[in-house]
C-alpha cells in the first residue's frame, strides 16, 4: 500500500497521511495532526509517520511566501519553519512537490461559494469522517488532508 503526505506549513497548519485506494476497501486510510507548535516536534511527528508508514510515495507541501504588511520577524520565522519542513522531508528521503494554494484548492475542493477554509473543512469532514475535525481551527489539518489527496493524484499519474 502506498501512502501520501500533505503538509500545511503554517503555524495553525497540519500534517496528514492518506493511503492509495485499495480494491475492496470502502475508505482509504487517513490520519491528520495539528502542527505541534514547534518545528522540532513537527519533525519528530513527521519521522514517526514516515517510520509507521514506510512507503510514503510522495509528499505535497503548500508553497508559501510572506505577505504584504507581515512583519519582518514573523516572515523570517515563517520562512525558517517552511525550510525546516523541506529539510526534514529531504533528510527522511521523502520525495516532495511544492504546490500553490490556488492550484491544489482548484483541483481538490468542491466548487461553491463561501470562504475557502470553511469549504476545505466541510469537505474533509465529509470525506474523512473518522478523522477528528471538530473545530474551525482544525482547518490546517483539513488542508493537509487535501494536500495529501493532491499528492496521491500526482503519484498515481
Amino acid at each position: 500500500m502506498n501512502f501520501y503526505l500533505g503538509i500545511d506549513p503554517g503555524i495553525t497548519g497540519g500534517i496528514a497521511v492518506v493511503s492509495d485506494k485499495t480494491a475492496g476497501v470502502k475508505r482509504e486510510y487517513a490520519e491528520a495532526h495539528r502542527y505541534p507548535g514547534d518545528i522540532s516536534l513537527a519533525v519528530d511527528l513527521l519521522r514517526d509517520i514516515h517510520l509507521g508508514n514506510t512507503r510514503i510515495t510522495l509528499a505535497a507541501i503548500e508553497q508559501v511566501h510572506s505577505m504584504p504588511k507581515q512583519g519582518v520577524a514573523s516572515s523570517f520565522k515563517f520562512g525558517m519553519g517552511f525550510g525546516a519542513w523541506l529539510g526534514a522531508l529531504s533528510a527522511l528521503q521523502i520525495p516532495y512537490v511544492l504546490v500553490t494554494p490556488r492550484k491544489w484548492q482548484k483541483a481538490m475542493l468542491d466548487a461553491g461559494t463561501g470562504e475557502t477554509k470553511e469549504r476545505s473543512l466541510s469537505m474533509a469532514r465529509r470525506l474523512y469522517p473518522d478523522v477528528e475535525l471538530k473545530y474551525k481551527k482544525d482547518n490546517g489539518m483539513a488542508d493537509a488532508l487535501h494536500l495529501a489527496r493532491w499528492a496521491r493524484e500526482q503519484g498515481e499519474r
